[in-house]
């Protein structure tokens, strides 16, 4: 007859090995994948860059030219360098930004601007021309949105403002500066 006790050391090494190769597992880093997919690597570098994006009825809402784009595949993202982004809203005067480089987000959602950035709005019949200048700017091409909180300077041939920040709606031609100091000549 086999007795409990002859078997009880080996149950308790049997216990210890399983608890060992268990904890290892825990404390172990995870591995690493030898894909690249981990690592913020370019998969598309693009000289002279230019891009469109039409309406529905095939006319141009708005353009995006930058001297080099490089696009990082991990998170869907891409570098600008020298980029302009002018915007055509129907029966709206033209309105271009300018910047020393930017970044497009969400596969181009979200567009972050920086680095002398430079808006110009042309003027019409109803409005007259605007150029407002700052440091970093996001626009929502999609939505017609530009914000920044950082200083804004603003300039028109009736005015000129500095404000600590602004949301531009360009649908609706409207302009949000926040603590604002600013003059303005009426017109005679």
């Amino acid at each position: 007859m086999v007795r409990p006790t002859s078997w009880l050391p080996l149950a308790v090494l049997g216990l210890l090995v399983g608890m060992t190769l268990w904890l290892n597992q825990l404390v172990q880093a995870p591995a690493t994948r030898a894909d690249g997919a981990l690592r913020h690597d370019p998969d598309t570098m693009v000289e002279k860059f230019n891009a469109r994006k039409l309406g529905e009825d095939g006319r141009v809402l708005y353009t995006l030219a930058a001297r080099k784009m490089v696009h990082y595949p991990d998170d869907d993202s891409a570098f600008l360098e020298s980029l302009t982004l002018e915007a055509f809203e129907p029966r709206q005067p033209k309105m271009t930004i300018t910047a020393d480089k930017g970044r497009l987000e969400q596969g181009g959602d979200r567009v972050w601007i920086e680095g002398h950035v430079v808006l110009v709005r042309e003027g019409d019949a109803n409005m007259e021309p605007a150029r407002l200048m700052t440091d970093r700017l996001l626009v929502l091409p999609e939505a017609g949105i530009a914000r920044t909180t950082s200083e804004v300077t603003m300039q028109s041939p009736s005015g000129h403002a500095v404000a600590e920040g602004l949301e531009l709606d360009n649908k609706t031609r409207t302009i949000t500066l926040d603590r604002v100091h600013a003059y303005y000549k009426p017109s005679p």
